[in-house]
């Protein structure tokens, strides 16, 4: 069997967790959180962390080039229908500031050269070593919370393999302090105290009171995120970044 179809077969027999609660979440972060969206989302952070938990070694030599069947993964996370109980992040303070970052090459990448490398060119125009400056957005929350309904048995075992939040935590960005988590009465992963808590779709939108202010809007729903085809129409939470960058 090739590797890939090892791989396959770990995601789809990954079984994880199925005793559901309503809980909160809560991460004690050290800012800054670099963002390339205005939330983060629950439901994909659980999903990265069993796809590492099931292939084990396997993950540190997928493929580039293909898309795996991460839909057919099974996370500890209440559904319904293809809709993940888990709301997007919310942060104890969110004013929006921008940082620009460099990356380009010295001695300390000596070490990374084949011997092939050692004795040419080494190219910063392209590939590996490509230097770079990049702006990117950030903001400096103390605490980061999600809501779910979820096994807390598993996500007690996932979660401490969860060292950031954000972009950019290979540089320490966004670095898990401590976490916790809290029993809540209710399932607040879809709504809350008015504000919807999740990208819901409009066919499930229904199920919950309209709210002056709140938006429809084309959206991801579930993870992965960036995959174009899992946008529908949908009820949007409400951004917490503050307007307007700062310096």
């Amino acid at each position: 069997m090739e590797i890939i179809d090892k791989i396959h077969k770990q995601i789809r027999d990954y079984q994880c967790g199925g005793e559901y609660q309503p809980l909160k979440i809560s991460f004690k972060v050290r800012p800054p959180v670099f963002l390339a969206h205005p939330w983060l989302y629950f439901d994909s952070l659980i999903q990265y962390i069993c796809l590492r938990d099931a292939l084990g070694e396997h993950f540190y030599i997928l493929p580039s080039d293909q898309v795996l069947p991460v839909d057919q993964l099974q996370i500890p996370i209440k559904k319904t229908d293809d809709v993940y109980h888990a709301s997007v992040s919310h942060f104890d303070k969110a004013p929006l500031y921008q940082s620009t970052i460099y990356k380009r090459f010295n001695d300390k990448n000596v070490d990374k050269l084949t011997p092939k490398q050692r004795k040419g060119k080494i190219h910063t125009d392209r590939g590996y070593f490509k230097d770079f400056m990049i702006n990117l957005p950030f903001i400096t929350p103390n605490e980061i919370s999600f809501y779910t309904c979820a096994d807390p048995y598993e996500l007690k075992r996932l979660l401490p393999y969860l060292s950031g939040l954000g972009k950019k935590t290979d540089i320490n960005a966004g670095n898990i302090l401590n976490w916790k988590i809290e029993e809540t009465e209710t399932d607040y992963s879809f709504y809350k105290d008015g504000q919807i808590m999740r990208p819901i779709p409009q066919e499930l939108a229904r199920d919950f009171p309209m709210v002056e202010g709140m938006q429809f809007m084309n959206s991801s729903y579930k993870p992965p995120y960036w995959d174009k085809s899992n946008i529908k129409m949908c009820l949007v939470p409400k951004s917490q970044i503050t307007v307007g960058l700062q310096e």
